[in-house]
Protein backbone atom coordinates (compact mmCIF):
# COMPACT_ATOMS: atom_id res chain seq x y z
CA UNK A 1 0.00 0.00 0.00
CA UNK A 2 2.72 1.88 0.99
CA UNK A 3 4.37 1.63 -2.44
CA UNK A 4 1.13 2.55 -3.95
CA UNK A 5 1.08 5.91 -2.16
CA UNK A 6 4.55 6.93 -3.45
CA UNK A 7 4.24 6.17 -6.59
CA UNK A 8 1.12 7.84 -6.94
CA UNK A 9 2.56 10.86 -5.06
CA UNK A 10 5.99 10.60 -7.42
CA UNK A 11 3.57 10.53 -10.48
CA UNK A 12 1.29 13.69 -9.21
CA UNK A 13 4.75 15.73 -8.33
CA UNK A 14 5.84 15.00 -12.25
CA UNK A 15 2.40 15.62 -13.69
CA UNK A 16 2.78 19.08 -11.89
CA UNK A 17 6.64 20.06 -11.95
CA UNK A 18 5.91 19.17 -16.41
CA UNK A 19 3.12 21.66 -16.63
CA UNK A 20 4.80 24.29 -15.36
CA UNK A 21 6.91 24.52 -18.56
CA UNK A 22 6.06 25.79 -22.02
CA UNK A 23 8.14 25.65 -24.72
CA UNK A 24 7.11 28.80 -27.77
CA UNK A 25 7.83 30.66 -30.80
CA UNK A 26 6.91 34.83 -31.72
CA UNK A 27 7.88 37.02 -34.51
CA UNK A 28 6.77 40.76 -35.02
CA UNK A 29 8.55 43.84 -35.95
CA UNK A 30 12.05 45.45 -34.30
CA UNK A 31 13.29 49.20 -34.43
CA UNK A 32 16.39 50.94 -32.81
CA UNK A 33 17.09 54.65 -31.16
CA UNK A 34 20.37 56.02 -31.46
CA UNK A 35 22.65 58.58 -33.41
CA UNK A 36 21.42 57.83 -36.49
CA UNK A 37 17.77 57.81 -35.37
CA UNK A 38 17.63 60.67 -32.78
CA UNK A 39 13.53 59.59 -33.10
CA UNK A 40 12.32 56.22 -34.48
CA UNK A 41 11.20 56.18 -37.87
CA UNK A 42 8.67 53.37 -39.29
CA UNK A 43 10.40 53.02 -42.67
CA UNK A 44 13.58 51.42 -40.80
CA UNK A 45 11.14 49.12 -38.76
CA UNK A 46 12.42 45.20 -39.21
CA UNK A 47 11.59 41.85 -38.79
CA UNK A 48 12.34 40.05 -36.00
CA UNK A 49 11.78 36.46 -34.70
CA UNK A 50 12.88 33.87 -31.88
CA UNK A 51 11.81 31.10 -29.99
CA UNK A 52 11.54 31.07 -25.76
CA UNK A 53 10.93 28.32 -23.01
CA UNK A 54 8.88 29.50 -19.91
CA UNK A 55 8.75 28.10 -16.77
CA UNK A 56 5.77 28.88 -14.46
CA UNK A 57 6.98 29.18 -11.27
CA UNK A 58 3.80 29.96 -9.45
CA UNK A 59 0.15 31.65 -11.02
CA UNK A 60 2.27 35.09 -10.43
CA UNK A 61 5.79 34.78 -11.59
CA UNK A 62 7.27 33.14 -14.65
CA UNK A 63 11.01 32.64 -15.93
CA UNK A 64 11.19 32.62 -19.52
CA UNK A 65 14.55 31.92 -21.65
CA UNK A 66 14.71 33.53 -24.98
CA UNK A 67 16.99 33.29 -28.26
CA UNK A 68 16.31 36.13 -30.68
CA UNK A 69 17.23 37.91 -33.79
CA UNK A 70 16.40 41.15 -35.00
CA UNK A 71 17.74 43.50 -37.51
CA UNK A 72 18.46 47.33 -37.11
CA UNK A 73 18.83 50.21 -39.53
CA UNK A 74 19.09 53.33 -39.13
CA UNK A 75 20.13 57.03 -42.16
CA UNK A 76 20.75 60.66 -41.25
CA UNK A 77 18.42 61.74 -45.11
CA UNK A 78 15.52 60.39 -42.74
CA UNK A 79 16.22 63.66 -40.92
CA UNK A 80 16.72 66.94 -42.25
CA UNK A 81 19.26 68.45 -39.66
CA UNK A 82 21.46 65.45 -40.26
CA UNK A 83 21.09 65.31 -44.39
CA UNK A 84 25.35 66.69 -44.16
CA UNK A 85 26.64 64.44 -42.13
CA UNK A 86 24.60 61.16 -44.49
CA UNK A 87 25.64 58.18 -42.33
CA UNK A 88 24.25 55.10 -42.46
CA UNK A 89 24.03 51.46 -41.23
CA UNK A 90 22.46 48.27 -40.83
CA UNK A 91 23.25 45.39 -38.39
CA UNK A 92 22.04 42.01 -37.48
CA UNK A 93 21.79 41.48 -33.70
CA UNK A 94 21.74 37.89 -31.93
CA UNK A 95 20.29 38.16 -28.52
CA UNK A 96 20.20 35.26 -25.58
CA UNK A 97 18.00 36.57 -23.01
CA UNK A 98 17.24 35.22 -19.51
CA UNK A 99 13.72 36.89 -18.47
CA UNK A 100 11.15 36.98 -15.16
CA UNK A 101 7.50 37.64 -15.50
CA UNK A 102 5.12 39.54 -13.33
CA UNK A 103 0.92 38.29 -13.77
CA UNK A 104 -1.53 41.04 -12.99
CA UNK A 105 -4.10 38.09 -12.61
CA UNK A 106 -3.51 34.68 -11.36
CA UNK A 107 -2.90 32.76 -14.39
CA UNK A 108 -1.08 29.56 -13.81
CA UNK A 109 0.01 26.49 -15.00
CA UNK A 110 -2.32 24.30 -12.74
CA UNK A 111 -6.39 25.49 -12.13
CA UNK A 112 -6.82 27.55 -14.50
CA UNK A 113 -8.00 30.78 -12.70
CA UNK A 114 -8.34 33.20 -15.60
CA UNK A 115 -7.83 32.74 -19.19
CA UNK A 116 -6.02 35.64 -19.81
CA UNK A 117 -3.67 37.82 -17.88
CA UNK A 118 -1.50 41.04 -19.00
CA UNK A 119 1.79 41.12 -17.49
CA UNK A 120 5.16 42.91 -17.26
CA UNK A 121 9.01 41.46 -18.01
CA UNK A 122 12.52 42.50 -17.07
CA UNK A 123 15.89 40.64 -17.03
CA UNK A 124 19.04 40.43 -18.73
CA UNK A 125 19.86 40.05 -22.22
CA UNK A 126 23.68 39.27 -24.23
CA UNK A 127 23.95 39.98 -27.52
CA UNK A 128 25.97 40.14 -30.83
CA UNK A 129 25.92 42.51 -33.64
CA UNK A 130 28.21 43.85 -37.00
CA UNK A 131 27.32 47.62 -38.26
CA UNK A 132 27.57 47.43 -41.80
CA UNK A 133 27.25 51.07 -44.44
CA UNK A 134 26.13 50.64 -48.14
CA UNK A 135 28.45 52.34 -50.57
CA UNK A 136 28.96 52.07 -54.27
CA UNK A 137 27.02 48.87 -54.37
CA UNK A 138 28.71 46.90 -51.71
CA UNK A 139 27.55 46.13 -47.85
CA UNK A 140 31.11 47.49 -45.94
CA UNK A 141 31.73 45.75 -42.26
CA UNK A 142 31.76 48.98 -40.41
CA UNK A 143 34.36 47.46 -37.73
CA UNK A 144 36.95 46.35 -40.71
CA UNK A 145 37.63 50.50 -41.01
CA UNK A 146 37.69 52.29 -37.53
CA UNK A 147 35.80 54.71 -38.69
CA UNK A 148 36.47 56.99 -35.48
CA UNK A 149 39.23 55.42 -35.07
CA UNK A 150 39.24 53.18 -32.49
CA UNK A 151 38.14 49.49 -31.71
CA UNK A 152 35.21 47.91 -30.25
CA UNK A 153 33.61 45.32 -28.99
CA UNK A 154 30.74 43.75 -30.82
CA UNK A 155 29.53 41.53 -27.84
CA UNK A 156 27.27 43.62 -25.65
CA UNK A 157 25.01 43.61 -22.46
CA UNK A 158 21.41 44.86 -22.25
CA UNK A 159 18.25 45.34 -19.79
CA UNK A 160 15.12 44.13 -21.63
CA UNK A 161 11.90 45.11 -20.22
CA UNK A 162 8.45 45.33 -21.36
CA UNK A 163 4.77 44.64 -21.21
CA UNK A 164 2.61 41.84 -22.76
CA UNK A 165 -0.62 40.19 -22.85
CA UNK A 166 -1.39 36.48 -22.41
CA UNK A 167 -4.60 34.12 -23.40
CA UNK A 168 -4.97 30.44 -23.25
CA UNK A 169 -6.46 28.98 -26.25
CA UNK A 170 -6.84 25.82 -24.60
CA UNK A 171 -5.24 23.20 -22.00
CA UNK A 172 -2.01 23.03 -24.56
CA UNK A 173 -1.73 26.59 -26.41
CA UNK A 174 -1.90 29.87 -25.90
CA UNK A 175 -1.17 33.23 -27.69
CA UNK A 176 0.91 36.01 -26.54
CA UNK A 177 1.74 39.53 -27.39
CA UNK A 178 3.83 41.76 -26.11
CA UNK A 179 5.76 44.96 -26.35
CA UNK A 180 9.74 45.21 -25.32
CA UNK A 181 12.66 48.09 -25.11
CA UNK A 182 16.15 46.86 -25.08
CA UNK A 183 18.58 49.41 -22.86
CA UNK A 184 22.22 48.54 -24.06
CA UNK A 185 25.57 49.59 -22.90
CA UNK A 186 27.08 50.55 -25.68
CA UNK A 187 26.73 53.37 -28.52
CA UNK A 188 28.34 51.89 -31.22
CA UNK A 189 25.28 49.45 -32.51
CA UNK A 190 25.31 51.75 -35.45
CA UNK A 191 29.37 52.62 -35.25
CA UNK A 192 28.70 56.02 -34.73
CA UNK A 193 29.64 57.52 -31.28
CA UNK A 194 32.57 60.28 -30.50
CA UNK A 195 34.33 62.48 -33.10
CA UNK A 196 35.66 62.63 -36.20
CA UNK A 197 39.24 61.35 -36.66
CA UNK A 198 41.63 62.69 -39.13
CA UNK A 199 40.17 61.93 -42.56
CA UNK A 200 43.70 62.12 -44.47
CA UNK A 201 44.99 59.39 -41.37
CA UNK A 202 41.76 57.13 -42.48
CA UNK A 203 42.86 57.73 -45.68
CA UNK A 204 46.59 56.36 -45.45
CA UNK A 205 45.17 53.61 -42.98
CA UNK A 206 42.27 52.15 -44.92
CA UNK A 207 42.21 53.71 -48.60
CA UNK A 208 39.72 55.80 -49.98
CA UNK A 209 36.94 53.27 -48.77
CA UNK A 210 37.97 53.74 -45.25
CA UNK A 211 37.98 57.46 -46.02
CA UNK A 212 34.90 57.91 -47.14
CA UNK A 213 32.95 55.58 -44.76
CA UNK A 214 34.32 57.98 -41.89
CA UNK A 215 33.31 61.13 -43.68
CA UNK A 216 30.12 60.19 -45.94
CA UNK A 217 29.77 63.78 -46.00
CA UNK A 218 32.49 63.44 -49.14
CA UNK A 219 29.91 61.59 -51.55
CA UNK A 220 27.49 64.72 -51.63
CA UNK A 221 29.88 67.83 -51.39
CA UNK A 222 33.20 66.00 -52.92
CA UNK A 223 35.51 67.18 -49.85
CA UNK A 224 35.19 66.23 -46.09
CA UNK A 225 32.71 68.41 -44.51
CA UNK A 226 34.21 67.32 -41.05
CA UNK A 227 37.48 68.25 -39.25
CA UNK A 228 39.71 65.96 -36.67
CA UNK A 229 37.79 66.80 -33.64
CA UNK A 230 34.37 67.75 -35.24
CA UNK A 231 31.24 66.07 -33.61
CA UNK A 232 30.09 62.80 -34.84
CA UNK A 233 28.24 61.47 -32.49
CA UNK A 234 27.03 61.53 -28.84
CA UNK A 235 28.91 59.54 -26.59
CA UNK A 236 26.48 59.66 -23.26
CA UNK A 237 23.56 58.55 -24.77
CA UNK A 238 23.37 54.49 -25.56
CA UNK A 239 21.68 52.80 -28.39
CA UNK A 240 18.30 51.26 -27.66
CA UNK A 241 16.36 48.61 -29.80
CA UNK A 242 13.14 47.49 -29.53
CA UNK A 243 10.35 45.17 -30.47
CA UNK A 244 6.41 44.49 -30.88
CA UNK A 245 6.11 40.54 -31.61
CA UNK A 246 2.69 38.17 -31.33
CA UNK A 247 3.51 34.31 -30.74
CA UNK A 248 2.24 30.71 -29.68
CA UNK A 249 3.40 28.84 -26.64
CA UNK A 250 2.66 24.84 -25.57
CA UNK A 251 2.69 23.18 -22.71
CA UNK A 252 4.75 20.40 -22.55
CA UNK A 253 2.05 18.32 -20.56
CA UNK A 254 -1.33 18.88 -20.06
CA UNK A 255 -2.60 15.34 -18.90
CA UNK A 256 -2.61 14.48 -15.57
CA UNK A 257 -4.80 11.92 -13.51
CA UNK A 258 -4.43 14.14 -10.18
CA UNK A 259 -7.60 15.77 -9.42
CA UNK A 260 -6.35 18.60 -8.10
CA UNK A 261 -5.47 20.03 -11.69
CA UNK A 262 -7.57 21.46 -13.97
Amino acid sequence: MRNWLFLTLIFCTSAAFAQRFEIGIHGGVCNYYGDLAPSVKLNETHGTGGVFARLNINHTWALRTEFNRFRISGNDKNFEFNKVRNLSFRTNINEAAMLMEFNFLKYGPHVLHKKFTSFVYFGIAAFNFNPQAFMGGKWYDLTDYKTENVSYKTLGIAIPFGIGLKYMLNKKFAFECQMGFRKTYTDYLDDVSTVYPDVQSRFTDSGLIGAKLTDRSIETYGTPQYKLGYKRGDPAQKDWYMNFTVGVSMRLNTRSKCARFF
